[in-house]
């Protein structure tokens, strides 16, 4: 056989069996530069894993992840202690879609202990992510191949780890999730659909944090668990922190108050960018509140925190916030109005409250003359049923003045006893023992 058949040969075989092992191999899910080469992985949660903790990376130079496909995801992408990760996408439009068998979890859970998750980069002249990364719910969106929505327990993201933080850019979009239920054993997530913030175990001292630069989040809806339901694109509780500089929150719904977003107490708030739609938006746009199954107020339909609450869009340069030590709680609305329905009340009673008592007191004051009108009238027909002579009758009216015995003889020119013969007569027919009796029963004033 000669070489040149022999190398041929060798050729062949090799190539064959380079493309037999590729075609069992399937393509590749992500990948991530690791010292200047290019690592793939065929799936996410395996790239995700592979990042190890205390490598080198920081929250503001994350180990960079790039989806290269859509994936179904049937089990949490957990960040763990100490990982920052950026993810990125690549090669066109990507999606991380919630699987139907995903229900009890949210899709991304940034769980650790100083962790970060940043999505997309941030825009700058000669770089920023050209595709757009998705993450989507499954309830307005077909999953895995069928029409059936997928009506989750959770929030599509959370962030609960102690100083761990969510930062978003442009071309992310939180999308299309439904939180109907009630997680057994995760009970930290029964409200919010879109991003839920809450530091574990409430440590005030180690915030979580979402940074918000750019991006949407958008068709979410968060229904009634139990009595409440608050938050459609944005919840935040126990010493969360939302800073919001970018972005679009619209198109969200909330059971009960807050379908922008809401924050429950001791969670704080700053807003120096972005634009939150309300409830005279365009349709499509707005976000809205709806009536809960336990509480029929609803309030804050693109905002509230802590029953303040705006109704109405809030734009890029409205000065909203709600910030400070958590404890504190902050203050309130900086340079807008707030709306608060406690207040509104304790407003309209300041104003019907001196009404009732001014008709009250009115009332009562024709009332109380109408009454001593009656008595003094019953008492004048007492009198003229009574047979008094005409002599005792003047010495009745005379009784009924502050003149003296003396005074009444003399102005009636009779004798001083001639007034007490009369008086006891009168005393004897009203049926009174003595002058100051007659008075009280008889006197008109």
């Amino acid at each position: 056989m000669s070489n040149l058949f022999r190398a041929l040969l060798l050729s062949i075989l090799f190539f064959g069996s380079v493309f037999m092992v590729m075609a069992e191999r399937p393509n590749p899910v992500a990948s991530r530069i690791v010292d200047g080469e290019v690592l793939y992985y065929h799936s996410l949660h395996e790239a995700v894993e592979s990042v190890l903790a205390n490598e080198g990376a920081s929250i503001n130079e994350p180990d960079e992840i790039t989806l290269l496909a859509d994936i179904t995801a049937h089990a949490p992408i957990v960040i763990e202690d100490n990982k920052h990760i950026r993810l990125v996408a690549g090669e066109g439009d990507r999606t991380i879609m919630r699987g139907s068998d995903l229900l009890d979890y949210p899709v991304i859970w940034v769980s650790g202990e100083n962790a970060s998750l940043t999505l997309g980069k941030p825009p700058t002249e000669s770089s920023g992510m050209e595709w757009e990364l998705i993450i989507d719910g499954g309830f307005l969106t077909a999953s895995e191949g069928s029409q059936t929505p997928v009506i989750a327990n959770t929030p599509l993201v959370v962030v609960n780890g102690p100083d761990s933080k969510l930062i978003m850019y442009d071309n992310v979009s939180l999308q299309n999730n439904n939180n109907s239920g009630r997680p057994i054993d995760t009970s930290i997530f029964e409200n919010g659909a879109g991003v839920f913030i809450r530091t574990a175990g409430d440590q005030m001292d180690r915030l979580a944090e979402f940074i918000m630069k750019g991006g949407v989040i958008q068709g979410n809806v968060n229904n009634a668990q139990g009595e409440i339901a608050s938050g459609g694109g944005v919840l935040l509780a126990g010493f969360g922190l939302f800073t919001m500089e970018g972005g679009v929150i619209k198109n969200n719904t909330a059971r009960h108050a807050g379908g922008g977003f809401h924050l429950g107490g001791r969670a704080s708030l700053q807003k120096t960018g972005g634009v939150v739609y309300g409830i005279k938006a365009p349709e499509g746009m707005r976000n809205i509140a709806i009536e809960g199954s336990g509480q029929p107020l609803v309030f804050g339909h693109a905002v509230s925190v802590s029953r303040q609450y705006r109704n109405n869009t809030v734009g890029e340069n409205d000065n909203l916030s709600y910030f400070g030590k958590p404890m504190g709680n902050g203050d309130f609305g900086v340079g807008e109005k707030w709306d608060n329905p406690k207040k509104d009340l304790q407003r309209k009673l300041i104003i019907i409250i001196p009404i009732v008592l001014l008709l009250g007191t009115f009332s009562f004051i024709v009332i109380l003359k109408k009454a001593k009108q009656k008595k003094s009238n019953e008492n004048e027909i007492d009198v003229s049923k009574i047979n008094l002579s005409d002599a005792e009758k003047k010495v009745f009216d005379l009784l009924l003045t502050d003149d003296s015995i003396k005074v009444i003889a003399d102005k009636l020119q009779i004798t001083y006893d001639g007034v007490i013969f009369h008086s006891r007569n009168i005393y004897r027919k009203l049926g009174v023992k003595n002058r100051t009796e007659l008075l009280v029963k008889y006197s008109k004033k």
